[in-house]
């Protein structure tokens, strides 16, 4: 059965529209998070970067401890990261991607970090301690950009969010951060690969905080 002119036409109109529809409501917008997993959130507030590209999309919330005597700190402790994404209504689509953005936190923080002072197995009376968590999670979503990569290309990035506090040796917080990080339109796997995004959100929030704490010492 053929189609009226005003039915094509109407189709056409609808095809056009598509694209434009998607893209509205496709790109991830991550957010920094105040969970409570962070011992104290007094005195956060967004900061730009000054020493790495942030890039539009990107944002967080730190308080650097400009008074650290950081001549008395000679090593880092990185505890754990802790999984907290879940509670806050942004988890990963399965335990194994969860174990995946987790793990690349912890390797980034060590490689950040450890570029700054050593880091420890255990704490010691100069160590600081490092606590971090995954808040919040958005996957990739393969299937759908499947769907619109020949309309107008694939339009459902991933990000992560990533608190984290450095506590100095006598119990003071020196560094509190939050950071919210999206996926890269040029990171292209990452719009079919679903953790891929959040993996290399949750580096590079490693590297925003590291460079910040650069700037104060």
């Amino acid at each position: 059965m053929s189609l009226s002119r005003t039915s094509e036409s109407r189709l056409k109109n609808a095809l056009v529209l598509v694209p434009f529809m998607i893209s509205a409501g496709g790109c991830v917008q991550m957010h920094p998070t105040r969970s409570g997993f962070l011992s104290d959130y007094s005195g956060v507030e967004c900061i730009e970067s000054m020493s790495r590209v942030f890039s539009k999309g990107d944002a967080r919330l730190t308080r650097l401890a400009r008074d650290v005597a950081w001549d008395e700190i000679d090593s880092f402790y990185i505890e754990p990261v802790s999984w907290m994404a879940d509670d806050l209504g942004q988890p990963a689509s399965s335990k194994q991607n969860a174990d995946s953005i987790r793990d690349s936190l912890r390797m980034a923080l060590v490689q950040e970090l450890g570029a700054i002072r050593p880091i420890a197995k255990a704490a010691g009376p100069r160590t600081a301690t490092v606590r971090s968590a995954v808040t919040g999670v958005q996957e990739g979503k393969p299937i759908i950009n499947l769907i619109t990569l020949a309309l107008s290309g694939p339009l459902f990035n991933g990000g992560a969010v990533v608190e984290l506090e450095i506590v100095a040796p006598d119990g003071a917080q020196i560094v509190a951060a939050s950071v919210a990080v999206q996926g890269r339109d040029w990171e292209v796997l990452g719009f079919f690969h679903k953790p891929r995004h959040a993996e290399n959100a949750v580096r590079r929030a490693a590297g925003y905080i590291a460079a910040d704490m650069l700037l104060v010492r």
